[in-house]
């Protein structure tokens, strides 16, 4: 990167790689470029791409940067972490799924997902009750203590804090997220925090990950977060906290950067620097902000225009005399911005910014009736439209065969002859006898009529190979290391096991802190790939696999298998995590915590055989439950089971080609084959989004990753993106949002509308004692405009109350 092209304060950053640095960032003051630059210096210094960790708040945050880094030396930079903070945990939790007894192929659910599970169990009349629930039992996990932060969980410890009776709705939340396999936003850093605090062997594997972090928009970050960027930086001590305290608005939510940077002050003594030079807006717009933070309480940053910036045009400012009339005016000014330009005209680059939601759409709607093309977050909501979910739920399932949501969603939508109350009534039956909703889209007939019968069969009768394999990391693309089985024949342990490493695997790297195995042992002590595998589906024949989270082992075999060139064989498999769920009631499902619980003599300890013989021992422990409930079990599948049979078939054969095609063109192809597409083919607005989903999915795809892997991330990316990620991306239309959904972005021209007592600032926080924080809000929306702001209250509230103009315009 040119560094003529940067100032003196932003070189100065640029230039500090080693140690730790606070940087006082306002707004327009070339921070991401600077941040971009830093780290393009530190790879010129020595630094190893991999070991450079970037955090930002959004991903079109960590997307500009990437984008920024990737015009140099592509292959360099896409080694890089650049991840939000669900992203890095969700990573985390990934490596350490095992160690910590979470699913290996959990899903994340959505805000909106979860909600339909507590509505659900709550039984709440009105929505926002359900809401505000769903809140608190977040605010348990992003609040918990250190005494509350453990593998093995006391759930009733850590909602301590609900009454009784929403402590026990938030327990069969928590069950029911466990049961499908998933994972909340909550979840994602309540676990990384356990996993950090509670596992010495995992902390030390993440310490010594990172040579190099910094974190951007640290005034959006809470303790909890925090704590697990100061376990990956310790050890290096080079941490950059970058932010512009002016715009902290994210109190409500858990942001606390005060103390934050208090904490960083005392464990990494930062040097800090600020930057001030403002090159996005003109001499106005910034006098106007600067003057409009002067009366903070207490103010932390300066802005000053940078010698390029033009001096631009006066603020507007209109009072009308009521809500309609001010929707109307600024409709009126937006039509004569775009008088002369035609189709050409660029309505994206203008914004209407509004204290609430009420309001902004009062004036969307009045910009639609007038014509004017606009759009808000309600209306987008792109990733929570009900064909976008629908399609999703389709690939959701063929990734994780145990999200008993996704499963309804798909049997519904279309309708296949199957009720929502015969769905209902299918899982209340099975409650009893550990028989789930989601058996039933396994590939039939079943053995013996029993979703679980095939275990009983192969356990008393037939044969079994335990298995468990050592990586070098969690992405099919990653090669295994070790491999361990044993066979079991008529449930008897025979005498010879299989054992061997692989001796030209990729190198070990950062797993090495994980099985102990370097590469020099391997090559020592190992075989080539091609040969251990062969040896292995020899060794497993027709046999049953079994394994704890085996999935991931099955995967890993069979990515690995294909590079080499051998023909992968379809096994049929059951997985000890899956069945421990269904038969035993414990916090944590890893093998170490079962293995405890239950008083095995086996204990595992990743190496291969270590885990083969506790798995052994945990199934043997589990086959009494197994087999006394397979009676009701058959009862019950009798009974419905052939009205799934050919969906089941269908997700069968979904499921194989996940393995082959690329994820558009599978989704294109379930489209069709589901009955999907032609379900909303008379909804021309309907099929669009479908089509700009697989658009979507095109553009995302890593085609470096394996299919598979690259489903499983963009699915990660739809649970994660925020609406606004796209919203400015999609057609010409003006964007109408609140204050607080505008912070991160920049427009040419911007209105604030509601300036007016009661609206901005809002009733609430002047009752409320926070006019801090309102004031906050208002510079972060003073500060979007590039070239030209405008500002508008009414005289009358919606109800034809007198009111003030807003106090906050007294000091513009």
């Amino acid at each position: 990167m040119d560094r003529l092209s940067f100032n003196c304060e932003q070189q100065n950053i640029i230039n500090h790689i080693k140690g730790s640095i606070r940087v006082l960032a306002p707004v327009g003051t070339g921070k991401t470029s600077v941040l971009s630059a830093r780290v393009a210096n530190a790879v010129s210094q020595g630094f190893a791409p991999e070991r450079i960790l970037c955090l930002t708040f959004t991903n079109r945050a960590a997307r500009e940067m990437g984008d920024r880094l990737a015009k140099f030396q592509p292959e360099v930079y896409r080694k890089l972490a650049i991840k939000t903070f669900h992203g890095l945990c969700a990573h985390m939790l990934q490596v350490e799924a095992q160690t910590i007894g979470l699913p290996t192929d959990f899903a994340v659910y959505d805000d909106n997902d979860c909600f339909e599970i507590l509505k659900n169990l709550s039984k709440f009349d009105e929505d926002q009750e359900v809401w505000n629930l769903l809140n608190q039992i977040a605010d348990c996990k992003s609040k918990a203590s250190q005494e509350q932060l453990t593998i093995d969980l006391v759930l009733d410890s850590l909602f301590g804090a609900l009454d009784y009776r929403d402590r026990q709705i938030a327990l069969k939340y928590q069950k029911v997220l466990g049961d499908r396999h998933a994972l909340d936003f909550a979840d994602l850093i309540f676990y990384t925090r356990s996993m950090l605090h509670c596992s010495p062997t995992a902390s030390q594997r993440w310490r010594d990950r990172f040579d190099f972090a910094q974190v951007d928009e640290v005034q959006d970050t809470h303790l909890g977060e925090y704590e697990i960027v100061r376990a990956l930086a310790v050890r290096s001590g080079n941490l950059a906290l970058i932010g512009d305290l002016d715009q902290t608005i994210y109190a409500w939510r858990g942001s606390e950067p005060s103390t934050v940077l208090d904490c960083f002050d005392q464990e990494f003594h930062p040097i800090t620097y600020s930057l001030s030079l403002n090159y996005r807006s003109t001499k106005i717009l910034l006098g106007t902000a600067s003057n409009f933070a002067n009366s903070f309480d207490q103010r932390h940053t300066s802005i000053n225009p940078a010698p390029s910036c033009d001096v631009g045009e006066d603020i507007l400012t209109h009072i009308a005399s009521d809500w309609n009339q001010e929707a109307l005016w600024i409709a009126q000014q937006i039509q004569t911005l775009a008088a002369g330009h035609g189709a050409e005209f660029q309505f994206n680059r203008l914004a209407v910014l509004a204290r609430t939601h009420r309001k902004a759409r009062h004036v969307a709607a009045t910009l639609t009736e007038v014509g004017i093309p606009c759009i808000t977050v309600d209306q987008y909501q792109f990733f929570m439209r009900q064909e976008i979910k629908d399609a999703l739920s389709y690939l959701r399932f063929i990734t994780n065969p145990f999200d008993t949501g996704a499963f309804k969603r798909l049997i519904l939508s279309p309708k296949r002859g199957i009720s929502l109350d015969k769905l209902r009534a299918i899982y209340s039956e099975g409650l009893s006898c550990s028989f789930r909703l989601t058996d039933l889209a396994a590939p039939q007939p079943f053995t013996h009529d029993d979703p679980l019968g095939n275990i009983i069969e192969a356990y008393t009768n037939g044969t079994i190979v335990v298995l468990d394999v050592e990586t070098t990391g969690v992405s099919v693309v990653d090669d295994i290391v070790e491999i361990a089985a044993v066979k079991l024949v008529n449930g008897q342990l025979q005498e010879a096991p299989f054992h061997a490493y692989i001796s030209d695997a990729s190198d070990v790297g950062e797993s090495q802190h994980v099985h102990g195995y370097s590469n020099e042992f391997l090559k020592e002590h190992g075989e080539p790939a091609r040969t251990v595998l062969e040896n292995f589906y020899d060794f497993v024949g027709d046999a049953l696999l079994i394994g704890h989270n085996v999935g991931f082992d099955i995967k890993m075999v069979t990515a690995h298998a294909q590079r080499a060139g051998i023909q992968v064989p379809t096994w049929q498999w059951a997985d000890t995590w899956n069945l421990a769920h269904r038969f035993i009631a414990t916090e944590s499902y890893s093998l170490e915590n079962l293995a405890k619980k239950l008083k095995l003599t086996s204990s595992p300890n990743h190496h291969a055989m270590d885990d083969v013989r506790t798995t052994t021992e945990l199934l043997a422990y589990l086959m009494p439950f197994v087999e006394n409930q397979s009676s009701d079990r058959v009862a019950l599948y009798s009974k419905h089971g052939e009205d799934f049979a050919p969906l089941a078939e269908e997700i069968s054969n979904w499921k194989q080609l996940s393995q082959q095609l690329r994820p558009a063109k599978l989704l294109k192809h379930i489209l069709q084959s589901s009955g999907l597409a032609r379900h909303y083919a008379s909804d021309q607005s309907r099929i669009q989004n479908l089509a700009q989903l697989m658009k979507i999915f095109q553009e995302k795809d890593d085609s470096s990753l394996h299919p598979d892997t690259a489903l499983r991330g963009l699915l990660e990316f739809t649970a994660l993106a925020k609406n606004l990620d796209h919203i400015s991306e999609q057609n010409n239309q003006v964007v109408v949002i609140t204050a607080h959904q505008a912070k991160g972005l920049e427009f040419d021209h911007v209105f604030i509308a509601g300036m007016t007592e009661g609206e901005f600032p809002s009733y609430h926080s002047v009752q409320d004692g926070n006019i801090e924080e309102e004031k906050r809000l208002f510079y972060v929306a003073l500060t979007r405009a590039k070239k030209r702001l405008y500002l508008s209250g009414c005289s009358k509230n919606r109800w034809g109350n007198p009111k003030l103009p807003s106090q906050f315009l007294q000091y513009l």
